[in-house]
């Protein structure tokens, strides 16, 4: 990235995103509207793995650059912020090219396969000063922002206990064969990981730094039909996890993740403090991250900010509070959002929680931390 790009008054931050399918796919549902709504950024290519596919996704767009090749876009001089929203165990490579080009990185969760991948990763980023934001957007919505306040503030007196149920239709006994990557343990992209790490990073991000934590882990269906090529396959990576945690201010958490729920199944995370309750609910099919939360409390309290971009589908509702973020720790050369280091600290805790899984042996926090 040339140095002007990063000093105003330029008008906007230019993006290439890796991984967005024109007909279908995560980043068309909630990256492109994001970006076609900020006013700061700007989507200036796309990058497939087929020609096809590049130009097709250009024009649903609307844009004048694409790539069947992402390390072409990675070195574009139209790109500021590289979005790499490929599968997990591409993520590796393609992020340390973009971090070698000097660009910085939005990379959706998790940041990588493992614990080393994601630690090389996030080494890499602070070695080189660029930006980068991890897509835990959860964490970015503005009920949840403002249910972190409200802990803080205290104005349910001191957290007591706590219990959330996340669920997604997701990791059911049936999915085409695209996604059986996800039964594929080193694939890093599982429900432990997936769902039960957005959870854990909301949980500690109201509640605060969890320092003690015990896990279950289940397979609730233990085959899988792959249905375009009628195959039936033995599940090996659980659809179903229970956690307890103990947070620094000696709430205690009970956590269930669960995969193959009704789509209507509801979200829910509630609080019980000294001196009153609040609770956080959400529903969206896919899970609470890709949808909007709503908060409610039997105490006075300040309603959530409003949306930074309004009028937005929910599943873009959040990317576009992340991209907001980073544009602004971009602009102005500060550190808020959510980075790579964020990644690799969650990352080791979904480590603990599946060791605690397997062995029966409670984790503390010296276990995990960095």
């Amino acid at each position: 990235m040339s140095k002007a790009s990063l000093s105003d008054p330029i008008k906007f931050l230019r993006v290439g995103i890796v991984g967005v399918n024109p007909e279908r796919s995560w980043a068309k549902d909630s990256h492109v509207p994001a970006l076609q709504k900020l006013p700061d950024l700007k989507l200036t290519a796309v990058a497939t793995r087929s020609e096809k596919s590049a130009r097709a996704a250009a024009e649903a767009f609307g844009i004048g650059s694409w790539y069947d090749n992402a390390f072409a876009l990675v070195h574009s001089d139209d790109v500021d912020i590289v979005s790499v929203c490929v599968k997990v165990p591409e993520h590796r490579d393609i992020v340390l090219a973009a971090i070698a080009a000097g660009k910085h990185v939005l990379c959706e969760w998790p940041l990588g396969r493992n614990v080393e991948e994601a630690t090389e990763l996030a080494t890499a980023a602070e070695r080189s000063g660029v930006h980068t934001a991890i897509g835990l957007q959860g964490r970015a919505s503005p009920a949840a922002r403002r249910a972190h306040q409200m802990v803080a503030d205290g104005v349910i007196g001191s957290p007591l206990s706590a219990r959330i149920v996340s669920t997604t239709v997701g990791f059911a006994p049936q999915l085409p064969s695209a996604y059986a990557y996800f039964n594929d343990p080193s694939s890093g992209a599982n429900l432990s990981s997936i769902l039960g790490g957005h959870t854990l990073d909301l949980a500690s991000y109201v509640l605060g730094k969890i320092n003690e934590i015990d896990a279950l882990t289940s397979i609730q269906f233990k085959s899988i039909h792959l249905t375009d090529t009628d195959e039936r396959i033995e599940r090996l990576t659980a659809d179903h996890l229970l956690m307890l945690s103990r947070h620094d201010n000696d709430c205690v958490v009970s956590i269930e993740v669960g995969g193959n729920r009704p789509p209507d199944t509801k979200f829910t995370f509630e609080i019980i403090g000294t001196t009153g309750r609040m609770l956080l609910t959400g529903g969206h099919p896919n899970g609470f991250q890709a949808g909007e939360l709503r908060l409610e409390a039997d105490r006075d309290f300040v309603e959530p900010d409003a949306p930074v971009v309004a009028g937005l589908t929910q599943e873009a509702a959040n990317v576009a509070e992340v991209y907001a973020q980073l544009s602004r720790d971009i602009r102005a050369s500060t550190w808020n959002v959510p980075d790579f280091k964020h990644a690799a600290h969650l990352t080791r805790l979904i480590d603990a929680v599946s060791f605690a899984a397997s062995t029966g042996k409670r984790q503390q926090a010296h276990d995990w931390q960095w």
